[in-house]
């Protein structure tokens, strides 16, 4: 199928790793100019080597600064002469207790999730309402509707971003902005990785039985992880041509992870 993405210009927020990374590839691999944006210089710099710089490039950029994301704007402007398509991925995870988080992890919870994919979306309206085929789409997570136990600020953050769409979606409808969100399930990025290996470490289990015990623990017993690739595909469809008719809708992608009747 081809998703028309040749010459489009698509620009994925923490895209040096995880999700975020292997929808930069997908994007590239289906004709996207793709801008990697992320904090690691060295890690953006292998993700661009890995697209190839042909379909790819990087501007490092903290989007809960607002100066950086004016920057980031300008740079991708003047360098490809348009902007079609954002993608919203960039987060910061702290943990513990929501009665007891504090206001500045708070702050830089929802200043990284929510305040900067809204300040990125604001910065490059001019450029999306030129293009043909705008898009926006936010990376939210299972805690904005599962009780994960640890997850407040996250999760916080995740139903926010679901909540933006919505709005989005309504206000820029006018301008063919559309505006869509995907809500991954356990997908196996490095944090998970990093729990698995400590508990294969501490029970002197394999890796592989250390990963499904994680899942166990999560109540999870009878899925499987997912891979970023899998959120990747669907991402890339919702930047394509053929979603023009998806616009405000946030899908739940894990596997049957969390089925509910009603919510």
């Amino acid at each position: 199928m081809d998703l028309n993405l040749a010459d489009r210009v698509v620009v994925v927020t923490g895209a040096n790793r995880g999700i975020g990374r292997a929808i930069a590839e997908a994007a590239a691999k289906e004709g996207a100019t793709v801008v990697v944006v992320g904090r690691d210089e060295a890690a953006c710099r292998e993700t661009v080597a890995a697209l190839g710089a042909d379909r790819a490039s990087f501007t490092l950029c903290d989007v809960a600064n607002g100066e950086d994301v004016a920057r980031l704007v300008e740079t991708v402007a003047a360098r490809h002469g348009r902007i079609d398509a954002i993608v919203n991925n960039a987060g910061r995870f702290g943990g513990g207790p929501i009665a007891s988080v504090t206001a500045d992890a708070l702050r830089e919870g929802f200043d990284t999730k929510v305040v900067g994919a809204l300040a990125l979306v604001q910065a490059a309206l001019p450029h999306l309402r030129q293009s043909d085929q705008a898009r926006v789409v936010n990376v939210s997570g299972i805690s904005a509707q599962r009780v994960m136990p640890g997850a407040g600020v996250t999760a916080l953050a995740n139903s926010s971003m679901i909540a933006l769409t919505a709005y989005l979606a309504r206000e820029l409808m006018a301008d063919r902005v559309n505006v869509n969100c995907v809500i991954p399930g356990y997908i196996l990025t490095d944090p998970w990785r990093a729990r698995t290996e400590a508990l294969a470490q501490a029970e002197g289990l394999d890796y592989e039985t250390a990963s499904l015990e994680v899942l166990r623990r999560q109540d999870m017993g009878h899925s499987r992880w997912g891979t970023p690739g899998e959120i990747a595909d669907i991402v890339v469809f919702m930047l394509s041509a053929q979603a023009a008719f998806l616009n405000g809708a946030s899908f739940r992608i894990d596997g049957g992870q969390f089925l509910a009747v009603q919510r």
